[in-house]
C-alpha cells in the first residue's frame, strides 16, 4: 500500500477518534511524503483523491457536528438563565441562573 493511503488513513481514523492535533499532524506528514515522492501509478492517485475526498468530507461533518453541538449547548444555557416555575399556590415565579458562558480550551 501507498503511504500516501497509509497517511490519509491514519488522519481519517485521527478524525474519528476526535484528535484535531493527531489528524493534523498525519496530514502534515501525508503533505511532506507527497511533495517527495508523488504518486506515479494512476491507481494510486485515484486512491488518493477518493482517500483526500473522503477526509474532508469527514472533516467537513464533524466540523458541522461540533457548530450543531455549540449551538445546543448555548441554548441550554440560554434556558437555565431564565427557568420558569411555579410556587406552592400556583404563581409564576421567574428565576434567573447565572451560567458561565462556555468557553473554548
Amino acid at each position: 500500500m501507498s503511504a500516501l493511503i497509509t497517511r490519509l488513513k491514519a488522519a481519517r481514523a485521527a478524525v474519528v477518534r476526535g484528535d484535531a492535533a493527531e489528524a493534523l499532524e498525519e496530514i502534515e506528514r501525508f503533505a511532506v511524503t507527497a511533495e517527495q515522492a508523488p504518486p506515479e501509478d494512476d491507481d494510486i492517485r485515484e486512491q488518493v483523491r477518493a482517500a483526500l475526498t473522503e477526509l474532508q468530507n469527514l472533516a467537513q461533518a464533524a466540523m458541522e457536528g461540533a457548530k450543531s453541538a455549540s449551538e445546543q449547548i448555548r441554548e441550554i444555557v440560554q434556558s437555565a438563565r431564565t427557568l420558569q416555575t411555579y410556587d406552592d399556590s400556583g404563581r409564576r415565579c421567574v428565576t434567573r441562573t447565572v451560567a458561565r458562558m462556555p468557553r473554548r480550551f
